[in-house]
């Protein structure tokens, strides 16, 4: 089991780097999974744009208010002031009608993007506003299920190392050392903070 295998790889490399407090963190804890979503492309992107800038407590419900309207097959006259509604900004409203919109990402299937390489991945993700690097790093985590991804720019994972990781660096260098389980060190790291 993938997650098993992970959990047992980063205890080792935690160990021989001497991450003392990440080590004792996961001699505490059991293997993460990672849980992929169950909605189909699009409304997923849109739960990451909903989620964007807020606390977990918070995405979770507005998301709850937001799903309703986007899951209905036509859009009424008042579908943006509904977003608005709803808790999301003028911006992030726009956003939202412009993915669903998009009649590209509305025929994307899970299984060609698994084979889609990772570029390519990234360059039909930030075609769209409301999309930026770290929309694209929780789609590769959540959506597709990609083990070695690390939002390096996420304030939880900044917090966590901090915490976990002291005085060492924080860049995409330190992380490589943690490939290719670093999806599964993101998800220990944000429950650290918790």
């Amino acid at each position: 089991m993938e997650s098993k295998k992970a959990y047992e790889q980063l205890l080792k490399i935690s160990k021989n780097k001497k991450f003392e407090i990440l080590s004792d963190y996961l001699k505490n804890s059991k293997p993460v999974k990672i849980n992929t979503t169950s909605l189909n492309f699009v409304p997923y992107l849109v739960s990451v744009v909903v989620s964007q800038q807020l606390s977990t407590k918070a995405a979770k419900t507005i998301w709850s208010r937001v799903m309703p309207l986007i899951s209905k097959s036509t859009q009424s006259k008042n579908f943006r002031e509904n977003l608005r509604i709803a808790g999301l900004s003028g911006s992030k409203a726009t956003y939202v009608i412009g993915l669903l919109e998009n009649k590209e990402l509305k025929k994307m299937q899970k299984e060609h993007l698994i084979d889609m390489p990772s570029d390519e991945f990234q360059k039909l993700l930030l075609a769209n506003k409301g999309i930026g690097p770290w929309s694209v790093q929780m789609a590769r985590m959540f959506f597709l299920g990609d083990p070695d991804i690390l939002p390096i720019n996420d304030l939880g994972i900044k917090h966590a190392h901090e915490h976990l990781f002291g005085d060492h660096v924080m860049d995409e260098n330190f992380y490589e050392q943690f490939s290719p389980w670093r999806t599964y060190l993101s998800l220990i790291m944000w429950n650290s903070i918790d």
